[in-house]
């Protein structure tokens, strides 16, 4: 049967003492009932394991103070057990024991364990006084989502890796062909090179032989003379000497002087 917790069964109480009427429904007699609220409820922790972080401990739950007082509830953490310091209708806080008094057997850490009374226990988790791991707080689901993305990024690693090597392969074998081109090149333009030089060395060769054979060449100090005060003219009247009337008038002039 589902209890409101707002609107507690009245229950009516009394004794049976040897057919004493009285006794036998003290509620009626006192105008007092007993309240039946339903069982308090504690929630276990979000987290797998819940790491200590502050000096105080709280555990949620619902109608927690409905029908007990601190003094009927016990919080047990390890081998060791939390002072309780406040409780309220939605909340439990309490101190836990040190880390060493809390020490217990289990490989996980210590369990929280809540009991009311002889009859209510509840389980409420791991507890755990080192700092915070992110990876067991993520759970089973992140672990394996973060190790398929590891391996996703080692593959593209991978993979980039291999490409850069073959750029890189192919770079060098374009960079040795090149290499290889320029040596060709510079070894045909060192034998064109030598080739033209040998064909100047064998003009120089001719033209000093015709030198020391035939001598230099010159004009006359006459047709130098003429040569540069009168440049291209070469049939100036100054150069026509040998005409006829030139000489019989060069011959006049001598006779005259």
């Amino acid at each position: 049967r589902i209890f409101d917790p707002e609107n507690p069964m009245l229950l009516e109480y009394g004794f049976l003492m040897d057919n004493v009427l009285r006794v036998q429904n003290l509620s009626k007699t006192h105008n007092n009932h007993f309240e039946l609220y339903p069982n308090p409820e504690y929630f276990t922790f979000e987290e797998r394991v819940k790491y200590f972080k502050s000096e105080y401990l709280t555990i949620n739950g619902r109608n927690l103070d409905r029908a007990c007082k601190e003094s009927d509830v016990e919080v047990k953490i390890g081998n060791g057990y939390c002072n309780i310091t406040s409780l309220s209708r939605q909340q439990l806080t309490c101190r836990p024991p040190t880390e060493a008094a809390a020490a217990s057997d289990s490989p996980s850490g210590p369990e929280v364990i809540v009991r009311i009374g002889s009859s209510l226990e509840y389980r409420i988790g791991i507890l755990s006084y080192e700092s915070s791991n992110i990876i067991m707080d993520w759970g089973d689901n992140v672990v394996f989502g973060v190790i398929a993305g590891s391996v996703v990024f080692l593959l593209i690693f991978v993979a980039l890796l291999v490409a850069y090597r073959k750029k890189t392969s192919e770079s060098n074998r374009v960079l040795r062909n090149m290499q290889e081109q320029m040596d060709i090149l510079e070894l045909r333009v060192a034998a064109e090179c030598k080739e033209a030089f040998a064909e100047l060395q064998t003009e120089m060769t001719d033209l000093t032989g015709d030198l020391t054979s035939g001598g230099i060449p010159f004009l006359d100090y006459r047709s130098y003379a003429m040569k540069i005060l009168f440049p291209n003219h070469e049939d100036h009247i100054v150069l026509q000497w040998e005409r006829p009337e030139l000489l019989r008038k060069e011959k006049g002039l001598r006779l005259f002087a």
